[in-house]
């Protein structure tokens, strides 16, 4: 199975230039139209704060994820949305034989959804997080009954 969700990335870039433009619209014109600022310096404080850890959170979060369970290995390769034409300095490749995966366990939090990777590589079992937070649900379901089906030949094989 091969699967990515490349072709939803222009809309989550879309959405956060959509977003900015019409905060910096905002305070432009209450800036220079009103003459005046509707907000006091703490509040405009406030609200630069949490723009900043909306930007942060996703700059870290969104991710571009390709999967590829066809031929003997398994690979996962996720690359950053935002300033990842630039400079591609955050691509996380893994790759690894299917026979190594022990279990697998994917964990919805707040915000994020993350996908854990037990393998079990010389007597000892690695855990490798994945993050897959803006992966569609249909993908995820996918990506978990792919999953089980090769943790499942696993422990029958031995």
């Amino acid at each position: 199975m091969k699967f990515t969700n490349k072709r939803i990335l222009p809309v989550f870039k879309g959405v956060y230039y959509t977003f900015w433009f019409l905060v910096l619209s905002f305070l432009g014109y209450n800036y220079l139209i009103d003459n005046a600022s509707i907000l006091e310096q703490y509040e405009l404080g406030i609200l630069v704060l949490v723009l900043f850890l909306m930007f942060i959170y996703w700059y870290k979060r969104a991710k571009h994820i390709e999967y590829d369970s066809s031929g003997l290995g398994l690979v996962f390769i996720s690359k950053g949305v935002l300033l990842s034409e630039i400079r591609n300095y955050r691509e996380q490749r893994i790759e690894f034989p299917k026979n190594k995966l022990k279990r697998f366990r994917v964990e919805n939090l707040f915000f994020t959804k993350k996908l854990y990777l037990y393998l079990y590589t010389h007597g000892v079992v690695k855990k490798v997080c994945v993050d897959i937070s803006f992966l569609g649900v249909k993908k995820t379901k996918a990506l978990k009954m792919s999953l089980n089906k090769i943790v499942q030949e696993n422990s029958s094989n031995k």
